[in-house]
């Protein structure tokens, strides 16, 4: 069974490239453009991970998490960002977030933290 990454970003070519990053790991990689499209996916399926922007129209990373936590998910959140602070990153755990990167950031580190986060969870 593959494990499922929910891949949450406004820009199309980051998406893909995430994409195609995960899927050649072995992980089974679906995408949203915001964190409103990213909730409606979860609503119809289920994801192990998401890694997630954090400023996106309609709806932001920090915002997708606080309306998952609200839920009780359990999902591995990894939030990225290009314009990480102190502050925002305080926040952004704060609201639930698992992990934070702050952009540019070496994809191998990234994929570090997914399968790490696979190997202590061997049942997701």
């Amino acid at each position: 069974m593959s494990h499922t990454v929910l891949v949450v970003e406004d820009d199309p070519a980051t998406r893909r490239l995430y994409r195609f990053l995960l899927a050649s790991s072995g992980y089974l990689v679906v995408e949203a453009e915001d964190g409103l499209a990213a909730l409606e996916r979860l609503a119809i399926q289920p994801c192990d991970v998401i890694i997630t922007d954090m400023n996106m129209p309609r709806m932001g990373g920090i915002d997708m998490v606080r309306t998952l936590r609200q839920n009780s998910s359990s999902i591995y959140v990894i939030m990225v960002t290009a314009f990480g602070t102190p502050d925002t990153e305080k926040h952004a755990i704060k609201a639930g977030v698992n992990e934070y990167l702050t952009k540019p950031f070496d994809f191998e580190e990234l994929e570090r933290r997914v399968q790490t986060f696979f190997a202590r969870h061997p049942g997701n």
